[in-house]
């Protein structure tokens, strides 16, 4: 049994399967037994995904009682802990992943989108109106690769940041990145 799999199996089993959790309370010290009601009682993950304070507190009795819950697990077999513990983990990166979405800025309203695009078309007519040169293929493609490796660029391809079309607003002279991210010209 790999050490590393058994808290992760352990969390597994423990929410899937309702023999496993009796089997363990009872082979847990007493001490530990609030821990289990308290998960039982307000759950392991808050509504965000996030491990509850409940949670926590139950990893940190495993943890104290690792040679209990090793030979609890020991009834599965090497290759179905590998397995939990596996399904533990990923269910671990989803709600990771869930709860960075629901964190992230709301992008800007409608309004203000509309008034940086009229910002940007008066700044570029200005630009034409003063005969500045035009950006390069390079230039753009140069700009574009930044904002495709930037965390703020959204599937529909908008900034989060400034709510600007980022295929459009890489092609204007006049326009910088809210970040400051692009090269200079």
């Amino acid at each position: 049994m790999d050490k590393k799999d058994i808290i992760p199996s352990c969390l597994q089993s423990f929410q899937d399967d309702p023999q496993f959790r009796v089997l363990l309370k009872s082979a847990m010290p007493v001490k530990s037994h609030r821990a289990f009601n308290a998960v039982q009682r307000e759950g392991m993950f808050l509504p965000n995904g996030m491990l509850s304070q409940a949670g926590h507190a139950f990893i940190k009795e495993l943890n104290a009682a690792l040679p209990v819950v090793e030979a609890t697990l020991a009834t599965y077999g090497g290759d179905m802990i590998a397995a939990r513990a596996s399904s533990w983990r990923s269910g671990v990166k989803s709600r990771k992943s869930a709860h960075a979405k629901a964190n992230q800025p709301a992008p800007p309203g409608l309004l203000k989108r509309a008034g940086s695009l009229a910002k940007a078309i008066g700044s570029e007519t200005k630009a034409i109106v003063q005969r500045q040169p035009n950006l390069t293929t390079q230039q753009v493609a140069a700009r574009l690769a930044v904002c495709a490796s930037c965390d703020q660029l959204r599937s529909n391809r908008t900034c989060a940041r400034c709510g600007c079309f980022v295929d459009a607003k890489a092609r204007f002279r006049s326009q910088d990145c809210p970040l400051r991210k692009w090269p200079a010209k």
